[in-house]
C-alpha cells in the first residue's frame, strides 16, 4: 500500500514539474492585444468584395455563366508617329491617326464552355488621305479548366479563329497603305488565361491576370497590287504570314470597391512574313518590297476603372509603346464599358 501511494505521489509530482509555467501577461501586453483586435475589427468592417471591369488589354480567365451575356464596346484613338527599325531605333514618320470602334459579345453555353465574338471598324487618316474599312473578325471558345477559390486560380483555355473580313489587297496607291484593315489570312489562335485575386493588403485586394496566345495563320495569302504587306503596281504572288506570340500581364489594384487602378504590360513577337511572286513597282518605278522581317513590340497601358456594380462598369486609359523592332511606335487612348446580363 505504501509503495502504491509513493508511486502515485511521485507520478503527480513528475506531471506537475513537467508542465511549463504559463506566461503571465502584463497589463500593457493585454492592452496591446485588445488594441490589435480592435484594429482587426475595424479593418473587417471596411473590407468589401472587389469589383473589377478588367484591365484594358489582358482578357479574363473566367467564363461567362451559362445563359448570361457580356457586352463590351471599345473605342481606340491611336497615333502612329514613328517606326522602330531593326536596331530598335525610333524613326519618325508622317502621323497616322486611327479611330477604331470594337465590339465584343460573349455568352455562356455550359458551366465549362463559352463563346466570344469580336468585330471592329477602322477610320484612319494620314495628311489629306482618309480611309474607312471593316477589320478582321474573330470567334473564340473558352474552356474553363479551373475556377477560382481562396487557394486556386482561374484557368481558362481559349481556342479561336480569326476571319479575313478586312481589306488587305488592291489598295489605293495614293493612300500609302492606310486603307489596309486586315491580314487576308484565316488564323487559329490558342491561348491560356490565368487570374487570381490576392488579399495581402486587406483593404486593397489585387487581381492578377496573365494571358499567353499563339496565332497560327493557316494558309498562304494571295496578294495583288498594293497590299497590306507591301507590293506595288502589277504585284502578284503569295504571302506566307508569320506566326505570332503574345503575352499580357494585367494588374488591378482596388482603391475602393468602385474605383480601381489597372495596368497592362503587353509583349508581341511575330516571325518573318515571306513572299513569292512578282512584287511590282512603286509609284517611282522602283521594285516594291513585300513581306517583312521578325518584329516585336512591348507596350504599357495604365488605366482607371469605375465599377457601377458587380455586373460591370467603365474603364479608360492610355496605351503606348516602350520599345520595339520593325514595328510601329504609337500612343493612344482607350475607352471601354462592360456589362453582364
Amino acid at each position: 500500500m505504501k509503495k502504491t501511494l509513493l508511486a502515485t505521489t511521485i507520478a503527480i509530482q513528475t506531471a506537475l514539474c513537467a508542465q511549463e509555467p504559463q506566461e503571465i501577461k502584463t497589463p500593457a501586453q493585454i492592452q496591446a492585444e485588445l488594441d490589435q483586435a480592435q484594429r482587426d475589427f475595424e479593418t473587417a468592417k471596411k473590407m468589401f468584395i472587389p469589383w473589377y471591369t478588367g484591365p484594358l488589354i489582358t482578357s479574363s480567365a473566367s467564363n461567362v455563366p451559362p445563359g448570361n451575356w457580356v457586352i463590351q464596346p471599345y473605342l481606340f484613338l491611336l497615333l502612329d508617329y514613328a517606326q522602330y527599325d531593326d536596331n530598335r531605333k525610333s524613326v519618325n514618320i508622317t502621323d497616322i491617326w486611327t479611330i477604331e470602334p470594337l465590339f465584343l459579345l460573349q455568352t455562356g453555353i455550359t458551366d465549362w464552355l463559352d463563346i466570344t465574338g469580336i468585330a471592329e471598324g477602322i477610320f484612319r487618316w494620314q495628311g489629306n488621305q482618309k480611309a474607312q474599312e471593316v477589320g478582321d473578325t474573330s470567334i473564340t471558345f473558352g474552356i474553363q479548366l479551373l475556377k477560382q477559390t481562396p487557394y486556386v486560380p482561374s484557368l481558362r483555355l481559349t481556342i479561336g479563329e480569326s476571319f479575313p473580313t478586312g481589306r488587305y489587297q488592291k489598295l489605293d496607291p495614293d493612300k500609302g497603305g492606310i486603307d489596309a484593315s486586315g491580314s487576308g489570312a484565316f488564323a487559329t489562335v490558342v491561348g491560356m488565361n490565368f487570374n487570381k485575386i490576392y488579399w495581402d493588403i486587406p483593404l486593397h485586394p489585387v487581381s492578377l491576370r496573365l494571358v499567353a496566345n499563339y496565332s497560327i495563320p493557316n494558309h498562304r495569302v494571295d496578294v495583288q497590287n498594293f497590299n497590306a504587306y507591301g507590293g506595288g503596281f502589277n504585284a502578284k504572288g503569295d504571302v506566307c504570314v508569320g506566326q505570332t506570340f503574345n503575352a499580357d500581364l494585367g494588374v488591378e489594384v482596388s482603391l475602393t470597391q468602385q474605383w480601381v487602378f489597372a495596368i497592362d504590360l503587353a509583349y508581341t513577337v511575330s516571325r518573318e512574313t515571306t513572299f513569292k511572286g512578282n512584287p511590282g513597282l512603286t509609284p517611282l518605278g522602283t521594285p516594291a518590297s513585300v513581306g517583312g522581317p521578325i518584329s516585336d513590340q512591348f507596350s504599357i497601358a495604365p488605366a482607371i476603372e469605375y465599377n457601377i456594380s458587380e455586373k460591370g462598369g467603365f474603364i479608360g486609359g492610355v496605351w503606348f509603346t516602350a520599345t520595339g523592332r520593325n514595328s510601329t511606335n504609337f500612343v493612344g487612348l482607350i475607352l471601354s464599358f462592360t456589362w453582364l446580363f
